[in-house]
């Protein structure tokens, strides 16, 4: 039977007790744990609590208003649309979504089991630009070029970090960051297979 809170029968959103003979147990982040969501939100804060310091000393501090009023659209209107919508975590039925990054945003858009189109990939981008973009912006503005440096490279920990400790784990696989390996996607869908019909009608081929 399938769990009222999970109409769409994706394995992230079953008991954990059946995992333990799963081919891939190990290699994917497929279960909520509370401590990737600690380390994603403190390794952003590295970035954003220089940035909004560097604002504020640029002589710029109300336009700070700007930016979380962009955090705000992207996190929980744009992003959760084009990137959150089609990963296994956001089938779970209800309206919060519970994963580790987004944990906690309102789920306005229904679950796209198919991958992203070229159109997201790009807004994505887009929408990464902007978010780290803007505070730059300021703080260049106002001379602040020590704390310029500062947020440059905690940007690069930070994507450095997803990159090499989240995106070769992570169940949403089209996005434009992730690397987990082919197999590992094949046998995942193989597990799922709302979402492999979706996949295989965007064109996706299956290994046997």
């Amino acid at each position: 039977m399938i769990n009222m809170t999970n109409s769409h029968n994706v394995c992230t959103w079953k008991d954990t007790s059946e995992c333990k003979d799963c081919s891939i147990k190990g290699e994917l982040i497929c279960h909520f744990h509370k401590k990737y969501l600690i380390s994603f939100f403190g390794l952003f804060l590295i970035f954003a609590v220089p940035a909004f310091i560097g604002v504020i000393l640029a002589g710029y501090g109300w336009f700070l208003l700007g930016w979380v009023g962009f955090w705000l659209f992207f996190f929980e209107v744009w992003e959760i649309r084009i990137l959150c919508s089609h990963c296994p975590y956001y089938a779970e039925d209800g309206k919060t979504l519970h994963c580790i990054a987004n944990y906690g945003s309102f789920k306005l858009w229904k679950f796209h089991p198919e991958p992203m189109n070229l159109s997201e990939k790009i807004q994505l981008m887009i929408g990464f630009t902007i978010l780290i973009g803007y505070p730059l912006i300021f703080i260049i503005l106002g001379g602040q070029f020590i704390i310029l440096i500062i947020s440059i490279i905690t940007i690069f920990i930070f994507f450095s970090f997803l990159i090499k400790k989240r995106c070769g784990n992570c169940p949403n696989f089209s996005c434009p960051f992730n690397r987990v390996k082919k197999e590992v996607i094949d046998t995942f869908l193989k597990k799922n297979p709302v979402m492999r019909k979706a996949w295989e009608d965007k064109g996706y081929e299956i290994i046997e």
